[in-house]
């Protein structure tokens, strides 16, 4: 049996860890039930690549903390949004390593600063031209010329919604469809918009919009949008179940060491040393892991060379 799915059984027939005694770490919750919903997700498509496989996602979702056991990365993601800063956590499947990430915006300032360069770019063309190039961009300027996001919402209305008893929103920014979703009437207060934020498929507009939506999304597509791709990402939810598990539930588990990551990194097409924190470009790739790229010209070729792969 693989660990994967051993994990998956062990999450609903072993007893929950209990919460550490005295001291209490910043990273550890504090005793007492926290209210739940558990389901099982599908999802099919990966950003960065051209395959459409289907695989599965365990989920274990509270108000501010989400706990999610990822099939195809063969590992468990932990969102607590309940910490100051909030903070991802990717733990291996051998419960041993985990990978922190606290700037949960990351993938999104990159996008902005992407526009912010568009704009400079297209300042000088003809008007008409700057309103095209805009256009086909997403881009949408407020009087001051700087990069807005707009946020419109669509209830579609049909025959095949009607029948099936779903809701059916398409959630759209700048004109762009971001999401479309079919939602249930079920009396469920928490959202796995968080999770979908902190992880960069979308931005602090379409979160907020998303979030607060009537219903609870059991099936759609979400289109990520990031400074390097936009692809789409088909999920159908599950085995929907409400209950509760103690707070230390979504902690690191124990002994479970933290995987320092390097600040500087060597180009994957140049070869040069790039920092992190400066990085001309970054993206995803087959396995998920990011990459980091010394120049634009270096992320373009990158991308030609994935595009002859495919």
């Amino acid at each position: 049996m693989k660990l994967l799915s051993w994990l998956c059984l062990a999450l609903v027939s072993l007893p929950l860890p209990s919460v550490a005694n005295d001291p209490t770490p910043a990273d550890r919750s504090v005793g007492g039930a926290v209210p739940v919903v558990t389901f099982l997700q599908e999802v099919t498509g990966r950003p960065g690549s051209p395959e459409s496989k289907t695989y599965q996602q365990k989920v274990v979702l509270s108000a501010d903390r989400v706990w999610v056991l990822d099939e195809r990365r063969n590992l468990i993601q932990i969102l607590r949004g309940d910490l100051n800063p909030a903070v991802l956590w990717e733990v291996s499947s051998d419960l041993a390593r985990y990978r922190e990430v606290t700037d949960l915006s990351r993938i999104q300032k990159d996008r902005r600063t992407q526009e912010l360069q568009f704009v400079r770019r297209v300042a000088d063309l003809p008007q008409e031209e700057k309103r095209e190039m805009l256009k086909g961009a997403h881009i949408r300027l407020n009087d001051q010329g700087e990069p807005i996001r707009e946020i419109e919402l669509e209830e579609v209305t049909s025959s095949e919604v009607a029948e099936d008893g779903l809701r059916q929103v398409k959630v759209y920014e700048n004109g762009r469809l971001v999401a479309d979703l079919k939602l249930a009437s079920m009396e469920i207060p928490f959202s796995f918009a968080p999770l979908h934020e902190a992880t960069g498929a979308f931005s602090r507009e379409v979160f907020e919009v998303i979030r607060d939506l009537k219903g609870f999304p059991v099936s759609g597509t979400i289109y990520v949008v990031t400074a390097t791709l936009t692809h789409p990402l088909e999920f159908k939810i599950r085995e929907i179940e409400k209950g509760s598990v103690e707070a230390s539930f979504f902690d690191l588990p124990e002994d479970c060491q933290k995987e320092e990551q390097r600040a500087f990194l060597n180009c994957p097409i140049c070869g040069s040393e790039v920092e992190r924190e400066s990085s001309a470009a970054r993206a995803r790739d087959r396995e998920g892991q990011w990459i980091f790229f010394k120049t634009r010209e270096c992320f373009s070729e990158w991308k030609k060379q994935r595009k002859a792969r495919q």
